[in-house]
């Protein structure tokens, strides 16, 4: 499961930078940020996106986060399969 992060500006990396691998493809305007050891992608930035600039971060990454916090997260589903980042994709329930 991804979460969004609705201010980029809070966004903190607080350890483990050296242990990542940057890559980006295409025009170069998303990065993505995998364990050069293990492959799990940790993070993207989303630099120009319908949305604005956005972190999704892989919460299976995050230390010392219990159920209880993740069940506040709140959800936000869009259709970017179909460039609809306004509007909920028809089937979610999978996600």
């Amino acid at each position: 499961m991804w979460v969004a992060v609705a201010r980029p500006e809070g966004f903190r990396l607080v350890a483990g930078e050296e242990k990542l691998t940057r890559y980006v493809f295409g025009p170069e305007k998303n990065e993505h940020f995998f364990c050069r050891h293990c492959g799990v992608r940790v993070f993207g930035v989303g630099n120009e996106t319908p949305m604005g600039k956005m972190y999704g971060i892989n919460i299976g990454c995050l230390k010392g986060v219990t159920e209880e916090e993740l069940s506040k997260i709140p959800i936000r589903y869009v259709d970017g399969m179909h460039d609809r980042w306004d509007s909920v994709p028809e089937f979610h329930d999978y996600l």
